[in-house]
C-alpha cells in the first residue's frame, strides 16, 4: 500500500536518531522514513510540496499512533528555513532529503510522472506552479527541448527525440503521457540502451526536473538546511541521478556553516534491497555532519 523507503537502515544509522531529538524529513512522501524515526522516539517535521501526499502520510502516522511527535507542513524544501522556524524546528539534530518519488505519486497521483499509466501530461508536484510538461512539449522550440533532454538526463538521442516531438505536435497537440511515450519510442532505434530502459525514461525525468525546478531548489535548500543543524547534527541526501548527486557532493565541499563528510563515498543499496525494491537500484546516499563551532 505504501512506498518502500530506500536505504532505511542506513538512514536511521547515520541520522543517529535519539529520543526526543528533532528531525526534519524534507521530502515526506509516504512517510516511510519518518515513521521509523518516530518509532525510535524522535520528533519529526515532515515537509511535502503536495498536500495530498502530506495528508496521506499524516493519516498513516495517525493510524500507527505516532502523531504526538509529528508535525506536517505543506511547502517546498527550498523554503525549509521558514517552514522549520514556523513550526518550532529552528535547531535540529538531523535532516533527510530523499529525492525519489513515492509509488503513489508515480502511479496514482494523476499528474503524469510515469508513462506506465496514461495520465495528463502535467508533472507539477505543486499545482500552483504555472508551467506543465504539456506546455513545454507543445510550445518550446526544438533546440530548447533537446537541451532539456540532454542537460537534465544525459539523453544522447535528445536531438532526434526533440525533432520527433515537434513533428508530432504539428499534427496533434500532445496531452497525455502515453502520447509522448509512444512518440519517443517510435523515434528510438530498436537497440536503444540494449533494451535496459524504456526510451521515454530519460525524457520524462528531464521534463519533471524542468517543470519542478528540482535542481535549483536543491541547490538553494541544502545550505539553508545546514543552518538549522545543531553542532554534530547531520544531513542525509539520497539522490537518484548524477545531477542531484553532483549538487549534494559540491554542497559538502563548500558548505557554510562548515560540514564534514561522514562517509567518503556515497552509500549504495545492497543487492538484497535492489531485489526487494528495484526502484532503489540508482540510489546514492551522502551524509554530512555540522562541525562544532
Amino acid at each position: 500500500m505504501y512506498h518502500k523507503p530506500v536505504l532505511l537502515k542506513e538512514v536511521l544509522e547515520h541520522l543517529k536518531v535519539n529520543k526526543d531529538a528533532k528531525y526534519i524529513d524534507a521530502t515526506l512522501g509516504d512517510g516511510g522514513h519518518a515513521v521509523e524515526i518516530l518509532k525510535m522516539g524522535g520528533t519529526v517535521l515532515g515537509l511535502d510540496v503536495n498536500p495530498e501526499a502530506l495528508q496521506r502520510a499524516a493519516d498513516r502516522i495517525k493510524d500507527l499512533g505516532l502523531s504526538e511527535k509529528f508535525t506536517g507542513a505543506t511547502g517546498n524544501f527550498k523554503d525549509i528555513e521558514e517552514l522549520a522556524k514556523a513550526n518550532g524546528f529552528e535547531a535540529v539534530s538531523g535532516i533527510l532529503f530523499d529525492l525519489g518519488y513515492s509509488t503513489f505519486e508515480l502511479e496514482e497521483g494523476n499528474i503524469g510522472l510515469s508513462f506506465l499509466e496514461d495520465q495528463p501530461l502535467d508533472m507539477r508536484l505543486d499545482s500552483t506552479l504555472g508551467v506543465t510538461a504539456g506546455d513545454l512539449v507543445n510550445a518550446l522550440p526544438e533546440e530548447r527541448l533537446a537541451d532539456i533532454m540532454f542537460n537534465y538526463s544525459d539523453e544522447r538521442m535528445s536531438r532526434r527525440f526533440a525533432k520527433a516531438v515537434v513533428e508530432a505536435r504539428k499534427l496533434k497537440k500532445i496531452q497525455t503521457t502515453r502520447q509522448l511515450a509512444e512518440i519517443i519510442k517510435s523515434a528510438a532505434p530498436s537497440d536503444y540502451e540494449r533494451g535496459r530502459i524504456n526510451p521515454a525514461t530519460r525524457t520524462f525525468q528531464a521534463l519533471r526536473i524542468a517543470v519542478n525546478n528540482e535542481l535549483e531548489n536543491l541547490e538553494n535548500s541544502l545550505p539553508r538546511a545546514a543552518r538549522l543543524l545543531l553542532p554534530g547534527g547531520r544531513i542525509v541526501v539520497i539522490s537518484f541521478h548524477s545531477l542531484e548527486d553532483g549538487i549534494a557532493k559540491q554542497f559538502g565541499l563548500g558548505a557554510q556553516p562548515k560540514l564534514s563528510k561522514v562517509v567518503k563515498k556515497p552509500l549504495m543499496p545492497t543487492e538484497e534491497e535492489i531485489n526487494e525494491n528495484p526502484r532503489a537500484r540508482s540510489a546514492k546516499m551522502r551524509v554530512f555532519e555540522k562541525c562544532a563551532e
